[in-house]
């Protein structure tokens, strides 16, 4: 897997103005030993995976045709709630989450860069369940590859 690939996601997570911290996934979300992970909210962190690579032909030096997989951690600790019982405000800083995923989505769905064979295409958008009390976005995408 190249570097690039990992490269061009951080870059194109830029856009995402909402963002203030984009990191490769370092286990910063889940192995922090002090009050707080180590990263400013709302954060995206990125971790690259290549599930799938298949060979083009059967010479030495064989083009694969490959599946390249971001997974984006958006997480937010906002300490707000969607009860419909908090006040209006509160919901509505809740409500900005959504806002943020929509702008995280508009930076990759449907990007191309340099040797892909198939743009970024949204996956998943799932929440994961924690008890710290910090809200994450499990958000995948895949694209394909031509790698020689």
């Amino acid at each position: 897997m190249k570097k690039e690939y990992l490269n061009d996601v951080l870059e194109a997570l830029k856009e995402a103005k909402d963002l203030r911290w984009i990191d490769a996934d370092e286990g910063q979300l889940d192995f922090y030993t002090r009050e707080r992970p180590p990263v400013a909210w709302p954060c995206c962190l990125v971790d690259l995976s290549m599930p799938d690579a298949r060979s083009l032909t059967a010479a030495a030096a064989n083009p694969q045709r490959c599946t390249l997989r971001a997974t984006l951690r958006v997480a937010f600790n906002d300490c707000a709630s969607l009860n419909t019982a908090t006040p209006v405000p509160v919901r509505l800083t809740a409500m900005k989450r959504y806002d943020v995923l929509q702008e995280v989505k508009d930076c990759l769905h449907g990007k191309w860069f340099s040797g892909f064979q198939q743009p970024y295409t949204r996956i998943s958008c799932t929440p994961e369940p924690r008890e710290d009390g910090i809200k994450v976005f499990q958000m995948v995408f895949e694209a394909v590859v031509l790698e020689i």
